[in-house]
């Protein structure tokens, strides 16, 4: 008979789950693009706080009779790719990485004739291996996709707020010019 080695031990890799997300904006393209600019730089300086970003997951997906949710701290690592109009996007929980889903996508602005959409596409990869695979299938399903989801609305209100309210401002500079 042969030996068992530690390498014999090693848990399959999981494979990732991939996602597509869009959600549409009433923006045109350019200040979609010019407001979720601003609004990447304030996520990712929100990320840096102890009481920084999180992802809601809802108890309901979790088949639990009580409505509300479970707020996880997370980090977000995002790197602008200005000609692309997209963003790399790392989503890990702030601490306890090792029990949550990990994604690795892109964040984008996709013109749509004069108005656009936001896009969210990439995987993510559930905690504990092929056990954590088949909770994410079976009793967990589509919790991590509905978490994303929600962020992605997030993100779109807070694009549509962060350019009413430069389109704001930009009024009140107009209006005081000519007064």
């Amino acid at each position: 008979m042969g030996s068992c080695t530690s390498t014999d031990l090693v848990e399959p890799t999981v494979p990732a789950r991939s996602i597509e997300l869009g959600v549409p904006l009433t923006l045109a393209p350019a200040a979609a693009r010019e407001s979720l600019l601003r609004v990447m730089h304030a996520l990712a300086e929100e990320t840096a706080t102890p009481d920084g970003a999180t992802l809601a997951v809802y108890l309901r997906d979790l088949h639990v009779a009580v409505r509300g949710e479970i707020r996880i701290p997370v980090a977000i690592e995002v790197v602008d790719r200005p000609p692309r109009w997209e963003y790399a996007i790392k989503i890990r929980a702030a601490s306890d990485r090792g029990f949550f889903p990990q994604f690795d996508g892109t964040l984008s602005v996709s013109p749509i004739a004069s108005h656009s959409e936001l896009w969210l596409q990439g995987t993510y990869v559930p905690p504990f291996g092929a056990i954590g695979a088949l909770l994410d299938r079976t009793l967990l399903r589509g919790a991590a996709l509905r978490s994303l989801r929600s962020f992605l609305q997030r993100i779109a209100d807070d694009v549509a707020s962060n350019e009413r309210a430069v389109e704001s401002q930009h009024e009140r500079g107009v209006r005081g010019i000519h007064q």
